[in-house]
């Protein structure tokens, strides 16, 4: 794996022996939960990306054999998992091997991880946490690690790594004041490359039409470049669904993709934050605050608000209210196009904050979710009942206002007559 610059020397000449055992030293003696005293032999961890880890602990306890052992590790995000080892007589050792069969994590995720050990006695004893990183030893990756993201990618410029660490840097502040704190851990990205090499470490192979994955749980984003690769095909992506390419920041295929990227970094950030907070809403709104937010790092490579503009000309657009508009990308709208949910949740967000008090008025939505819906806590922030703002937005574009949305009525069961109960058959 390759360092930008001088990032990380140290790192990458451990990571280049990741595929060997990390040999851990011997611990001393240690008292345990009950009487007796554990003593750690040796740990090994290996990385054996696409097709898992193995972890290794050789250990002995006064009390009696050891009877069983459990790894357990931590991602980033906080999220804990477990395997239960077996005992190989032949090594002396209890080996645990997660995602042997494919189907797991992507490269570079990184963990704490720790045994617990149970002596046949019942004593029980956890070692001191270890670090982790399930490295991808098949190729040379590049690597940045700064205070706002670590980010891997291989297979194009590596440029790219100061482009989001300089975007990440810049989004700081912006994500600080939007959600009141910073998020509470660090997000990692990894960036593959155009085709489906990322398929390799998911059993049955990833969703051919998918960009990229993002999951919260585990703290990571996972992206492919695009395959976009002339100035023909970027001038017919960016005037398509009546959106004004002049507005884009670069008309440059490669510097496109290579912004894209980084703004899509921005976004796929934006969920995790959202997974942090807990704070949730109607589809059109888990999409609203990724794509204002990659809107302020600075790269403007798709054009929501002429594609809008464009649509109101044209057609009736759907109202925010209740679930709010279709947001799956394979539903096509009245102009062709895909995607409207996405485009409708930017331009309106902007629109609301633009004109209601800006990031500070974002974070006290967010502060005020808890216990109310979006639409009840955007109205404590603004003071403007929801309905109105969507129409006041609606007459900003040529548009008539829209109503309330239906009010659900109860169910009710029939009344229905009192009927015998009827008695068991005798059996007599």
């Amino acid at each position: 794996m390759r360092q930008m610059r001088l990032i990380g020397l140290v790192l990458l000449i451990a990571l280049g022996l990741a595929a060997l055992p990390v040999l851990q030293p011997a611990a001393p003696a240690a008292q345990a939960q009950g009487s007796a005293t554990f003593t750690i032999e040796e740990t090994t961890f290996e990385s054996h990306y696409p097709r898992g880890m193995v972890f290794t602990i050789k250990a002995s306890s006064s009390g009696g054999d050891i009877a069983r052992a459990v790894l357990f590790y931590r991602l980033r995000s906080g999220t804990r998992s477990r395997e239960n080892a077996d005992f190989d007589a032949a090594t002396g050792a209890w080996v645990a091997d997660p995602y042997t069969e494919g189907g797991g994590l992507p490269p570079w995720v990184d963990f704490d991880y720790w045994w617990m050990l149970t002596d046949s006695a019942g004593n029980i004893f956890e070692t001191e946490p270890q670090h982790g990183v399930y490295a991808d030893n098949t190729r040379e990756w590049y690597s940045v690690d700064t205070e706002d993201i670590t980010l891997y990618w291989y297979g194009f410029d590596e440029s790219f790594g100061q482009m989001v660490a300089d975007t990440m840097a810049r989004m700081r502040p912006i994500f600080e004041e939007g959600w009141g704190r910073l998020i509470s851990y660090k997000p990692l990205a990894i960036i593959f490359p155009e085709g489906n090499a990322w398929d390799e470490y998911v059993s049955g192979g990833n969703n051919p039409d998918a960009a990229g994955f993002t999951s919260p749980e585990t703290g990571y984003t996972l992206q492919r470049l695009s395959g976009l690769r002339t100035p023909e095909e970027l001038m017919e992506r960016l005037t398509r669904c009546g959106r004004r390419p002049e507005v884009i920041t670069s008309h440059d295929p490669e510097t496109w993709r290579l912004q894209d990227l980084a703004a899509t970094i921005v976004h796929e950030t934006t969920h995790l934050y959202q997974s942090d907070f807990n704070r949730s809403g109607p589809a059109w709104w888990q999409e609203a605050q990724p794509e204002y937010f990659a809107r302020q790092s600075g790269y403007i490579t798709r054009d929501a608000f002429g594609r809008i503009a464009a649509y109101a000309q044209q057609y009736d657009l759907p109202t925010m209210q209740g679930d709010g508009p279709p947001l799956g990308v394979s539903t096509v709208s009245a102009d062709g196009c895909n995607g409207l949910g996405y485009n409708m949740g930017e331009v309106f967000l902007t629109w609301m904050l633009d004109n209601y008090g800006g990031l500070e008025t974002h974070r006290r939505i967010l502060e005020a979710m808890p216990g109310h819906s979006m639409g009840e806590a955007i109205e404590i922030a603004t003071g403007v009942p929801f309905l109105d703002l969507e129409n006041q937005w609606r007459a900003s574009l040529g548009l008539a206002p829209v109503g309330p949305p239906p009010t659900a009525t109860p169910f009710q069961l029939p009344n229905l007559p009192n009927l015998p109960t009827p008695r068991p058959a005798s059996s007599g």
